[in-house]
């Protein structure tokens, strides 16, 4: 659980400095994108929406400032005469009005509107950086694979190299750029598929959803984004839009799409990882617990259950991984309880044996188990043997469910007194 990660996280000086590429690097890059990407759409997203109804009440305001202006004045004629207006003094009325409207500031509320098309871009991009640094990387690594490949020099070109490795390197990001360029999106998963071997995890990842992210970001940079017949054709048009009609990325469609680049993205990472670089596997499982206990945190439980689905092919290869895989399948009953699937929760439990496990564990099956007698003597434990601490208790998602009972809550808090 979280000890584990705080343990990672304290390298030395020196090991920061050492930047290998790898990897695990390509996957620290392209979390560290998608976080922020998402992290700028909630922060200014707020701000944005906020100043679009500034905009909106401000115009309404004049709307009504000048629709009751109109009112008084026909008020005022009316009781004037002989309380009525006639066909000329209403359209004197009325081009009044029109023409105060016409006044009105020309500034449309619009602000949400771009930043959330830009925020959908920038995760468009970062998912074709992954693509583009994962095909990369394997070219590298494995340089045979383009020795049937025939490549075109001219002299000149080859006297700018100084020698066969600086050529080589730059043969392979024109490969590389190539791909990218000349093969569709089906086309590049197709490639990682039946040229690199890697499975696309079809069962867990919905690409039909991400080929319509895709498409509908075609519409957004290249047809205004408004809707035509390749969107339908190529999509289903799981939207039932209408050709003409134009695309927005709203809030709910735009987390949605991130969950999705965070599920496809991560699952292709660990498989290249584990075909590409075995010998740090224990990593690949580490980081597959961490995306399960910090989806968990966010809430984010369908993509906490993918990836401990995922996680049920890996066997482990020492204690290390079977520590990490532990844990994974406890954070995978925690969803399911948060999402009251009991029966489910069940069948998780029967696989996780607690015998010779820390006391850690203990409490997690036994909270999971709605079994609370033995809590109070296994947390005093668990503070010695798993440090396990105040903040803890009150911030990890396995003690919401003994939290929110009062009795419970006050007899394990005083554990943490003594």
């Amino acid at each position: 659980m979280k000890e584990e990660k705080d343990s990672k996280a304290s390298e030395t000086k020196e090991e920061k400095k050492e930047k290998v590429y790898n990897v695990e690097s390509i996957y620290d890059t392209y979390f560290e994108n998608l976080n922020s990407v998402k992290l700028y759409f909630n922060k200014f997203g707020n701000l944005a929406s906020g100043e679009d109804e500034s905009i909106k009440e401000k115009s309404k305001e004049f709307f009504d400032q000048a629709l009751a202006e109109i009112t008084q004045e026909m008020e005022r004629v009316k009781n004037n005469e002989d309380d009525t207006i006639t066909k000329e003094e209403a359209e004197i009325f009325f081009k009044k009005f029109a023409r105060k409207l016409r006044k009105q500031p020309r500034i449309s509320p619009k602000n949400y509107e771009i930043l959330s098309r830009s925020s959908f871009l920038m995760l468009n991009n970062y998912f074709e950086y992954l693509i583009a640094d994962l095909l990369s990387y394997y070219y590298n690594k494995f340089k045979n694979s383009l020795n049937e490949k025939e490549f075109k020099f001219t002299l000149k070109e080859l006297n700018e190299y100084d020698t066969i490795e600086e050529a080589t390197k730059d043969l392979i990001v024109k490969e590389v750029e190539s791909l990218i360029i000349d093969k569709s999106f089906n086309e590049l998963l197709e490639h990682f598929d039946n040229k690199l071997f890697i499975s696309l995890e079809k069962d867990l990842i919905n690409w039909d959803e991400i080929i319509e992210i895709r498409e509908r970001r075609h519409l957004i940079v290249h047809n205004s984004s408004i809707v035509n017949k390749k969107y339908i054709s190529r999509t289903k048009n799981p939207y039932k839009y209408q050709i003409g009609d134009v695309v927005h990325i709203d809030k709910e469609y735009f987390l949605k799409s991130w969950s999705q680049f965070k599920l496809a993205g991560q699952l292709l990472i660990f498989n290249c990882w584990g075909n590409w670089d075995k010998d740090n596997i224990d990593n690949a499982v580490y980081h597959i617990m961490i995306q399960t206990f910090e989806d968990l945190n966010s809430r984010n439980y369908d993509l906490v259950c993918k990836t401990c689905k995922y996680s049920e092919q890996i066997e482990p290869k020492n204690e290390d991984q079977e520590d990490y895989l532990l844990r994974i399948k406890v954070n995978n009953a925690i969803s399911l309880k948060k999402q009251n699937k009991d029966n489910e929760v069940k069948k998780v439990l029967k696989k996780i044996k607690v015998g010779t496990a820390t006391p850690i564990f203990k409490i997690a099956h036994n909270i999971l188990s709605d079994k609370h007698e033995d809590l109070e003597e296994l947390f005093t434990q668990a503070i010695v043997v798993d440090k396990l601490n105040i903040d803890s208790y009150l911030e990890w998602p396995i003690f919401d469910f003994v939290r929110e009972k009062d009795e419970i809550n006050k007899v394990l808090l005083k554990t943490f007194e003594n």
